[in-house]
């Protein structure tokens, strides 16, 4: 599949309190993640902060380079250094549209900026590209947008402007780390809407990072569930969340507010056992699970299939499901 995303076992390991004469503890953020994704198709990575899905998505464009494992986009590797040609085939949509766009420059330069890195064009076709990028991104008459500055739109067309300088280079993959977090809710739902059409008429892959399951279903094909920096269920999303088979995908569901002032959401589990820690080689969700068993702390569990496509790293899957 000429166009797919394609990461095999990406790791990135950072070190936390280095002292001074070197050592220091690592932090897995990243521990053994791999997935594919087809042109036209969705990814969504869901879970706490501190999961590792915005280093996930760091790795993806080339900001980090990983440890550890290998990624392609299109059949190009990412490699020991990204060059010009990964660069363009991967962009990305960042959480802060007030911090992500230089207020600085006019909507205009913001959205040809790619293009004039990658020397793509003369300046009246980079024009034209920026005008048609734009009105892509539903700011329409895209002219009328180019001589603005940011101060001059809301918190939804500068993300609407982010997004237009994502697509404007025809990527392969756009990574949308929590894209409509810090939008009013009013907006998200057209932005959710913009990404899904702009991924199925390009034929681009996207992964949607979020915290927030109650959108996921309304954009993404398949969802993936992170918790310190694995992946412990993958599937398609309906599947995920109509029957979760982890503990901790069943966790974040009950978390989800439900529009009944009587029903208080549930709140996620804290450390249950004692230490809070994972025994080396055990479950690291063990210590907050509530399903957790004697076996839980001496085995590590695996992604493996639950049901066709549908996969769970999880020792005590199948009678969860029940």
């Amino acid at each position: 599949m000429s166009g797919a995303v394609l990461v095999t076992d990406a790791r990135k390991t950072f070190v936390a309190s280095r002292r001074l004469f070197g050592g220091g503890t690592p932090v897995h953020a990243v521990d053994g993640v791999s997935f594919s994704i087809a042109p036209g198709r969705v990814l969504g990575i869901a879970g706490e902060s501190g999961s590792g899905k915005s280093t996930l998505a760091n790795l993806l464009v080339g900001l980090e380079l990983p440890s550890g494992g290998e990624i392609a986009i299109g059949g190009r590797p990412l490699g020991r250094k990204p060059n010009a040609d990964f660069r363009r085939s991967v962009q990305m949509v960042f959480q802060d549209p007030f911090g992500s766009i230089n207020p600085r420059f006019t909507v205009g330069r913001t959205v040809e900026e790619p293009l004039l890195i990658h020397g793509l064009g003369s300046e009246a076709e980079r024009h034209a590209r920026a005008i048609a990028a734009l009105e892509e991104a539903e700011l329409r008459p895209g002219a009328a947008f180019m001589e603005r500055f940011p101060h001059e739109l809301s918190g939804g067309q500068r993300q609407r402007v982010a997004i237009a300088r994502a697509i404007v280079l025809r990527p392969r993959l756009l990574v949308a780390d929590e894209p409509v977090s810090m939008l009013d809710v009013s907006v998200r739902a057209g932005i959710l809407r913009l990404l899904n059409r702009l991924v199925h008429e390009s034929e681009m892959a996207m992964v949607f990072i979020t915290h927030d399951l109650s959108i996921v279903a309304s954009v993404c094909d398949e969802l993936a569930v992170m918790y310190r920096g694995r992946f412990v269920e993958h599937g398609p999303v309906r599947a995920v969340l109509q029957k979760p088979r982890h503990p901790y995908t069943r966790a974040l569901i009950a978390a989800v507010p439900v529009p009944d002032p009587t029903v208080p959401p549930t709140p996620l589990p804290a450390k249950l056992m004692s230490g809070g820690a994972p025994v080396a080689g055990g479950c690291r969700f063990a210590p907050r699970c509530g399903s957790a068993i004697a076996a839980c702390e001496t085995v590590d569990p695996v992604l493996e299939e639950a049901q066709p496509g549908h996969r769970v790293a999880c020792i005590r899957h199948r009678e969860i499901a029940q």
